[in-house]
C-alpha cells in the first residue's frame, strides 16, 4: 500500500455519521434513528455522487441533501486521512516511486495534521524540463484550504541528480521562514532524483521543532 495514497476512513461510515448528526439536531433519538434508517434506505452511501445532487420532494430529506451539497456539514465531517508520516526516509523512498520517469519537474505539496497524518497531497506546479516557477504564497494558499498543521514539499530533478541547486536551497529557506510566520511549519523539503533523494531535514538544514504543538 502506498504511503501517500494509503488508507482512507470508510466513506460510508462518514456519511452515516453525518446523517445521524443532522437528524439528531431536531428529532428525538428514536425518531432520528428511524429517519436515518429511512434516508439510508432511499439513498445508499455507495451512490452518494448521484443522489447528493438531486432534489427530493420531502422537505426534511431535501434539507439534508441541500446541506450536503452546500457543504454546511463539511466542518463536522470526519477527515479523510491518506496515510501517516513516521520519518523522512519513509517519505523519500515513496517519492522515488512517485516521481519515477517524469520528464517534467513537478512540485508536490503534502499537508499534515498534528499527528503527521497526511490530509492532502497535491501537485502545485509542473514546469519545463529545467524550470519550475514557484512562489511560496501559492503553496501556503493551497495548504490553508485544508486544516493543515505542517507541510512537506518535494520536487524532482528530471536530470536524475538529487543534489539541490542554489535556487532549491533559497526557496526552501524562504518557505521555511514564511511557514514560521504563518504558524504552518515546513517539516521537510525533498529533491528527488532518479535513484536517490535529498532531504533538507535529514541533512540538518531544516530544524522544525513541533513537539510543543
Amino acid at each position: 500500500m502506498s504511503l501517500l495514497t494509503g488508507r482512507t476512513d470508510d466513506h460510508g461510515t462518514q456519511i452515516h455519521h453525518l446523517i445521524q448528526r443532522y437528524f439528531r439536531d431536531f428529532l428525538d433519538p428514536s425518531a432520528a434513528a428511524a429517519a436515518t434508517l429511512a434516508f439510508e434506505g432511499a439513498y445508499p452511501a455507495a451512490e452518494v455522487t448521484a443522489w447528493s445532487r438531486q432534489p427530493n420532494s420531502d422537505p426534511l430529506w431535501n434539507s439534508l441533501l441541500t446541506a450536503l451539497r452546500c457543504g454546511r456539514l463539511l466542518q463536522a465531517q470526519p477527515r479523510i486521512v491518506l496515510g501517516q508520516v513516521y520519518g523522512s526516509q519513509q517519505i523519500g523512498e515513496q517519492l522515488l516511486h512517485d516521481f519515477a520517469g517524469l520528464a517534467q519537474e513537478q512540485l508536490l505539496l503534502i499537508c499534515l495534521d498534528t499527528k503527521n497524518q497526511i490530509l492532502k497531497r497535491q501537485i502545485v506546479f509542473q514546469g519545463t524540463l529545467n524550470a519550475c516557477p514557484v512562489h511560496p504564497r501559492e503553496i501556503f494558499q493551497a495548504a490553508l484550504l485544508t486544516n493543515t498543521a505542517r507541510v512537506v514539499i518535494a520536487h524532482n530533478h528530471p536530470s536524475g541528480d538529487c543534489e539541490p541547486s542554489g535556487k532549491d536551497t533559497e526557496f526552501t529557506e524562504r518557505l521555511s521562514a514564511g511557514g514560521k510566520l504563518l504558524g504552518l511549519p515546513l517539516l521537510d523539503s525533498f529533491v528527488v532524483g532518479a535513484t536517490d533523494y535529498f532531504s533538507f531535514a535529514e541533512q540538518g538544514l531544516l530544524n522544525c521543532n513541533t513537539d510543543s504543538e
